[in-house]
C-alpha cells in the first residue's frame, strides 16, 4: 500500500474541495473552537480568566459552564454528521460522480442514525473492556502487588492495542455503512475482517493520522501565539471590556480557525476513506471513470 499517495491525496482533495472545509471543521472534534485564551491571553479584559476576578458570583461560572453542556452535545452531533457528509463526499469524488455541498449535507442526515448507533455500540464495547481490565488488575492486587504491577504493565499495551484496533474497526465500519449503504452489524462485521485481514496496515494508518494530528496540533499552536500580540494590542488599544474583547477575538480569529479545523478533519477522513477503498480495491485493480453515483459508488464485496 502507498501511504504516501494516500496522504498526498487527502491533502489534494482538502485544498482543491473547501467547501468541505465547513464539514471539516466539526469531523476535526474542533468545531469553532478558536483558542480565545491564545487571542486575548495577555489582556486584562480576558473573559476567559476568572483567577482574578474574586467579585464573580461562583454560581455564576458553574451556570456558565452548565451551559456548556448542551452546546459540547450539540457539537458531538455535528461531528458524527459531517463524518457522514466527508465520507461520501470523498468517495464520489474519487469515483467521478456528482458530488456537491447539498448531497454531502444529505448524506450527513442519511447516515446520522447508523453513526450513532455504531457509536454507542463501540463505546458499549470499551466500556465493558476497562471493566474486564479493572477487574483483573483488582484481582490481581488483591492476590499480590507485584503481580498486580505486571499485570498492569502487560494490560497498558494490550489496551493500548485494542484501542487501536477497535478505533480502526469504527473508522472502516463508518465507511462500510456509507459507500456500501450497509446496516449496522454488517458494516462492523465487514470492519473486523478488514482488521483482522490488514492489522499492520491498519496500525499505519491510525499512527500517521495521529501523526499528522500532532503535527496540525503544534503548527496550530504557533499560528494562535503569532496572532496573539498583534490581536491583544488591537484589544488593549481599544479599551474593550470582556464581551467586546470576545466578540474581537471571534472575527479575527474564525478565518484562521476556519482554515486550521477545516484541514485537519477534511485531511483526517479523507485519509480514513481513501484507506478503506485501497484495502477493499487496490490501486492496481481499480479503474476510475466518469461514472454517476449509482455506477460507480459501490466497491467490490471482499
Amino acid at each position: 500500500m502507498d501511504y504516501g499517495r494516500i496522504v498526498s491525496r487527502s491533502f489534494e482533495i482538502a485544498w482543491q474541495h473547501k467547501w468541505l472545509w465547513i464539514f471539516g471543521m466539526f469531523a476535526a472534534g474542533t468545531g469553532f473552537n478558536l483558542k480565545f485564551e491564545y487571542l486575548i491571553g495577555t489582556s486584562p479584559t480576558n473573559p476567559f480568566d476568572f483567577s482574578n476576578n474574586t467579585f464573580i458570583d461562583p454560581n455564576a461560572i458553574i451556570a456558565l459552564y452548565a451551559g456548556l453542556i448542551p452546546i459540547l452535545i450539540i457539537m458531538g452531533l455535528m461531528i458524527i454528521f459531517a463524518k457522514g457528509a466527508i465520507i461520501d463526499s470523498v468517495n464520489r469524488i474519487e469515483r467521478g460522480g456528482t458530488y456537491s455541498f447539498s448531497t454531502a449535507f444529505s448524506a450527513g442526515i442519511d447516515f446520522f442514525l447508523r453513526f450513532i448507533g455504531l457509536g454507542i455500540i463501540f463505546f458499549v464495547v470499551w466500556i465493558a473492556y476497562m471493566l474486564i481490565a479493572f477487574i483483573i488488575i483488582a484481582i490481581s492486587s488483591y492476590i499480590h502487588v507485584a503481580l498486580a504491577i505486571i499485570v498492569g504493565f502487560i494490560g497498558f499495551f494490550i489496551s493500548f492495542i485494542f484501542f487501536i484496533g477497535l478505533t480502526q474497526v469504527m473508522n472502516l465500519a463508518q465507511r462500510v455503512v456509507v459507500i456500501r449503504d450497509s446496516g449496522i452489524m454488517d458494516s462492523i462485521s465487514e470492519g473486523v475482517q478488514l482488521v483482522k485481514m490488514h492489522f499492520g496496515k491498519n496500525i499505519a494508518a491510525f499512527f500517521i493520522v495521529f501523526a499528522f494530528t500532532i503535527l496540525f496540533g503544534i503548527s496550530s499552536m504557533i499560528i494562535w501565539l503569532a496572532l496573539n500580540f498583534p490581536i491583544d494590542s488591537v484589544i488593549q488599544g481599544l479599551n474593550l471590556n470582556s464581551f467586546l474583547a470576545m466578540f474581537a477575538a471571534l472575527i479575527l480569529g474564525l478565518p484562521v480557525s476556519f482554515v486550521l479545523a477545516g484541514l485537519i478533519g477534511l485531511f483526517s477522513e479523507s485519509f480514513m476513506t481513501l484507506f478503506y477503498i485501497e484495502l477493499v480495491e487496490p490501486k492496481e485493480e481499480t479503474v476510475y471513470s466518469q461514472q454517476t453515483p449509482e455506477q460507480g459508488n459501490n466497491p467490490p464485496m471482499i
